[in-house]
């Protein structure tokens, strides 16, 4: 599934696949469910790199789990220390926001479950 909003954040050339997958790794694993990928990215991450917002929709690695339907990328996104609550920069959008406009009920429990607050704004 190709990211939309492709033009979007096309930069300097990049389709908007070439500009996630080289900036935006995290995001691009968690969308596409490689959790191999992901994993090996977090071994070498930051905090920042998980509160990253990408340059197509402001989301973070969570949001695109989430949208995604990706439960074992969020779990692991988490456990590595990424924040439940995260609301985007852009329209205040948390993963479980995300997760139910996505139509993915299993995400949104175990988000729940997991403690997130889905009364934030």
């Amino acid at each position: 599934m190709a990211a939309a909003g492709a033009g979007a954040g096309v930069e300097a050339g990049f389709s908007s696949e070439e500009l996630l997958s080289l900036r935006f790794p995290l995001h691009r694993a968690c969308r596409d469910g490689d959790l191999a990928a992901l994993c090996s990215l977090l071994q070498q991450t930051t905090r920042a790199h998980l509160a990253a917002e990408d340059s197509f929709y402001g989301w973070t690695p969570v949001h695109w789990a989430a949208h995604f339907g990706k439960l074992e990328c969020l779990m692991q996104l988490v456990r590595a220390g990424a924040t439940l609550n995260v609301s985007t920069t852009r329209y205040a959008q948390t993963p479980a926001h995300i997760a139910a406009f996505g139509g993915h009920p299993q995400c949104l429990v175990w988000l729940i479950q997991a403690g997130a607050n889905i009364n934030k704004p």
